[in-house]
C-alpha cells in the first residue's frame, strides 16, 4: 500500500561545501571600498583586497566590479588557467543557491553557459583573414585576365 504522506521539499542548505555559511549578494555588496573589495565569480565570493596592487589589469578593473557579480567580465577577458587557480586563495565563501543566476560551471573550455572569452575575437579575425585572402585572390585573377585580354 502506498503512503499517503506528501514528500516535503528538502530545506535549502545553509552552508557551502567547506562548511561556511552561504553569503547573500547583500553581503557582497557591502564590501565595495578600496580597503575591502569582494566580488562574485561563478557563484563563489572572493576577497580581492590584497590583490588590488598586483592585478595585471590594474586596480581600477577590480574596483569597477567591487561588491558585484563579476563573472561575465572575468570570462570576457579570457583569463588563463593560472589566473583561475589564483582565485582559490582569495575565496571567502559561496553565494546562496537562491541568489545564483545562470550557469555555475567553471570557465575554461568555452563551453555553453559561460562567457566566450577570446573565442569570438579569434573567430572574427579568422573570418576577416579568409575574406581578405579571397578578395586578394579574386583581384589577382581579374588583373591577370585583364592583362591577357590586352
Amino acid at each position: 500500500m502506498a503512503s499517503d504522506q506528501a514528500t516535503e521539499p528538502e530545506p535549502e542548505p545553509t552552508e557551502d561545501s567547506k562548511g561556511r555559511p552561504f553569503m547573500s549578494m547583500a553581503d557582497v555588496e557591502s564590501h565595495n571600498t578600496q580597503e575591502d573589495v569582494w566580488m562574485v565569480i561563478h557563484d563563489k565570493v572572493y576577497n580581492v583586497t590584497k590583490y588590488l596592487d598586483d592585478h595585471p589589469g590594474g586596480e581600477e578593473v577590480l574596483m569597477d566590479r567591487a561588491g558585484q557579480n563579476a563573472t561575465e567580465d572575468f570570462e570576457d577577458v579570457g583569463h588563463s588557467r593560472d589566473a583561475r587557480k589564483q582565485l582559490d586563495k582569495f575565496e571567502v565563501g559561496e553565494l546562496a543557491p537562491s541568489e545564483r543566476v545562470g550557469s555555475t560551471s567553471k570557465g575554461g573550455g568555452g563551453g555553453s553557459g559561460e562567457g566566450g572569452g577570446a573565442m569570438p575575437l579569434i573567430l572574427v579575425s579568422v573570418l576577416v583573414a579568409v575574406v581578405g585572402a579571397a578578395y586578394f585572390y579574386y583581384s589577382q585573377e581579374t588583373a591577370a585576365a585583364s592583362a591577357a585580354a590586352a
